[in-house]
């Protein structure tokens, strides 16, 4: 096949069509444009606009956005646990449900609104720039937020349903905690204080996350589960990426500055 005639048979004819007047689902080059547009902003524009400026507050919004965060997550949570997990489905290996069945549609509606909160997670560094952190604007968090944003595009284009959706209520549960603590963290340094021992425990239950996801993945690459095994490596990858950047992080903000600690 010549480069249009590949492109049309990944694009449309291994699509799900269920999906495919949705928005952002028709083809791959909105997100890339998105993901392309993000960096450009990080990278070389916001750093641009900020550099004569004071950095900018922003603590009503952050309050919202992570008021926001935890309620998303919790009613993205619920649909899923409506449309199967309840009932059906299991940890297991599960297959896909392309047809028409209200609780399969469900899995993949729950999915693309998961796609939209990953889209709106790139707000996040926009708020960094504007803030001037720009300590926290790291490869892994800027790695981390394009990847799991294109993968779950990815998911929703081609693999909408059974256990691609496992990955989602755990990572939504991570972040309900995550988003939480950051609310609770920012009314004040009284309740700060409060809370802060918390910060180490949120990335060792994102690594632990991580570890069960590539568990929870492995299934995929066994001649009994009727999953593509080229998505199951991809994701695998990707995890295994995630996890090391994780444990890294961990390392230098926690394990070294501990030990700098101590010798002071």
């Amino acid at each position: 096949m010549g480069l249009v005639e590949t492109y049309d048979y990944i694009n449309n004819e291994l699509a799900d069509k269920r999906v495919t007047e949705w928005w952002f689902m028709s083809t791959p080059w909105p997100m890339l444009l998105i993901s392309a547009s993000y960096l450009y902003f990080i990278k070389i524009c916001g750093p641009r606009y900020m550099r004569d400026r004071k950095p900018y507050s922003l603590k009503s919004f952050l309050s919202a956005y992570n008021i926001f965060q935890v309620l998303v997550n919790v009613w993205i949570n619920y649909r899923l646990l409506t449309a199967g997990w309840l009932t059906h489905l299991t940890t297991g290996c599960e297959p896909m449900d392309y047809s028409l069945d209200p609780m399969a549609l469900r899995q993949v509606d729950a999915m693309w609104w998961t796609m939209i909160v990953k889209l709106i997670d790139l707000s996040e560094t926009a708020v960094f720039v504007f803030r001037k952190k720009d300590r926290q604007i790291s490869f892994l968090h800027v790695y981390h937020h394009c990847t799991t944003l294109l993968i779950t595009w990815t998911s929703v284009k081609y693999f909408g349903g059974g256990m691609c959706t496992f990955p989602i209520l755990v990572n939504n549960c991570v972040h309900i905690i995550m988003y939480s603590y950051y609310f609770l963290s920012s009314r004040g340094p009284k309740i700060q204080k409060m809370v802060n021992f918390v910060k180490p425990y949120i990335t060792i239950v994102q690594m632990v996350q991580f570890i069960l996801l590539l568990l929870h993945a492995s299934q995929a690459l066994s001649d009994s589960c009727d999953v593509t095994t080229v998505g199951a490596a991809i994701y695998i990858a990707n995890l295994l990426i995630n996890l090391l950047l994780f444990m890294n992080f961990y390392r230098q903000n926690y394990v070294q500055h501990k030990k700098t600690a101590k010798l002071e």
